[in-house]
């Protein structure tokens, strides 16, 4: 079975430490719980009796406090480190610990901290950043030992969820697995759920256990944008196409973007299934336009001509007269009937006043024009309007020829149509009677 590469951005990153959001100010890197500011209010410290007491220890500590608010860790960590070598308080320890972890900078303090946590062993904000401190330093046999006492002593699902890293980094999944699923059935955290199908799939190769997970998970609670999207990349490389129409639906839904529409009617007609396309678009999501091209695939081409004036009376566009016209010369019975043709042409005059320039528009309008006998030198001009944006376009050299030809300039005619049947072969059916036409008529 091949290996499905789940499309996380690095998948270490998703087990960094700093990454958990349960009770961390947003883009935060810290990883003990963030006290409220009061809580660094000196008076509120208890403060051994031998602690130094600084003349401006106040001061200092807004200082700290504003710069770690701040996400500026190193600057932060200095003050910390000031506050605790003058003070030698076991909370400007864990500060000054907490603010060099987050800042990349090498404490001088780890020492302490393994102190400080056989002295106060149920103090868990220590234990977290000792643990941190230990994963950094890649010490995980010491990491895992500190994660087991945090999940005996701690029931919170950041704890289970930071204890399963030394498990991952040494590639001991299974018990991974079992510390994250608890932390994800306390909280129901996707990030979570996603760090646990991206195991099962990538590194025990269990995509089916994988799967499952996240469609029970879509079942309960939901399928919000980024488990949809994990879906769909596992589907995708199943090749269960069946299984990404419901999803993409639930996403045009949630999201209301645009993007997972087209993903339906994409999955639709991937599926050979047309109506069903139609049949979303008409009933349970309006896309006008994208529901006109499906009607035209379908060759229903009433309708679509009555959508492309809807749009065309809506936005007074060029392009919508031209699709009138186009879906209006489609569905008539007979395409020789004067009247109706003219309807047409007039149709395609309007779009040529509201500056047409679409060459396909102008090679379909100049070739009614020269088929149907109406103006066929006007035809001609308008045909070279449109080569002069693709020159090499063998549809627009078919046309010429075809103009041509009706002219009774043979010589041109020839040429023409001999450069296209020389690029296209001779499969299309109109191709081969203009061919035939031509050949009989003007080879000499």
């Amino acid at each position: 079975m091949n290996r499905i590469i789940i499309g996380f951005s690095t998948f270490i990153m998703l087990y960094i430490i700093g990454c958990s959001t349960y009770t961390l100010p947003e883009n935060s890197k810290v990883i003990v719980a963030k006290e409220k500011l009061s809580s660094y209010n000196p008076k509120n410290f208890s403060i051994p009796k031998k602690v130094r007491k600084l003349p401006n220890e106040d001061e200092l500590i807004v200082k700290a406090i504003w710069l770690e608010e701040q996400h500026n860790y190193a600057q932060s960590n200095r003050y910390y480190n000031e506050l605790y070598n003058a003070t030698h308080a076991e909370e400007y320890l864990l500060k000054e610990l907490n603010t060099a972890y987050n800042a990349g900078i090498v404490s001088p303090n780890v020492a302490k901290l393994i102190k400080y946590t056989e002295m106060h062993p149920n103090n868990l904000q220590a234990k977290r950043l000792l643990l941190s401190f230990q994963l950094k330093d890649r010490k995980y046999d010491e990491a895992k030992k500190v994660a087991q006492k945090l999940t005996v002593q701690s029931q919170q699902a950041v704890d289970f969820e930071l204890a399963a890293n030394p498990y991952i980094f040494t590639s001991n999944y299974q018990e991974a697995l079992t510390l994250l699923e608890k932390a994800y059935e306390k909280t129901l955290n996707e990030d979570i759920l996603l760090k646990i199908v991206t195991i099962e799939v990538n590194y025990l190769h269990d995509i089916d256990a994988g799967v499952q997970r996240l469609e029970e998970h879509t079942r309960e609670h939901g399928c919000s944008e980024k488990i949809c999207l994990q879906l769909v990349a596992i589907y995708l490389q199943q090749n269960r196409v069946d299984k990404l129409i419901p999803i993409y639906k639930s996403l045009a839904k949630r999201t209301q973007k645009d993007i997972y529409v087209e993903k339906v009617i994409e999955s639709y007609i991937y599926n050979k299934n047309l109506s069903g396309a139609i049949e979303y678009l008409e009933n349970e999501h309006s896309n006008n336009e994208l529901l006109y091209t499906l009607y035209m695939e379908e060759k229903n081409y009433l309708k679509a001509h009555k959508l492309a004036k809807q749009l065309q009376d809506t936005t007074q566009s060029a392009k919508w007269y031209a699709e009138s016209a186009i879906s209006l010369y489609e569905s008539l019975t007979d395409k020789n009937n004067r009247e109706q043709l003219n309807q047409v042409v007039a149709l395609f005059e309007k779009a040529r006043t509201k500056g047409m320039q679409n060459p396909i528009y102008l090679n379909y309008y100049g070739y009614t024009l020269i088929d149907k006998d109406i103006d066929i030198k006007k035809g001609i001009n308008i045909i070279n309007q449109a080569l002069t944006q693709e020159p090499e376009n063998t549809y627009f050299l078919d046309s010429l020829a075809w103009g041509e030809y009706k002219l009774g300039n043979c010589s041109d005619a020839y040429t023409h149509i001999k450069k296209v049947v020389k690029i296209e072969g001779l499969k299309d059916e109109e191709l081969i009677e203009h061919w035939n036409t031509i050949d009989g008529k003007c080879k000499q």
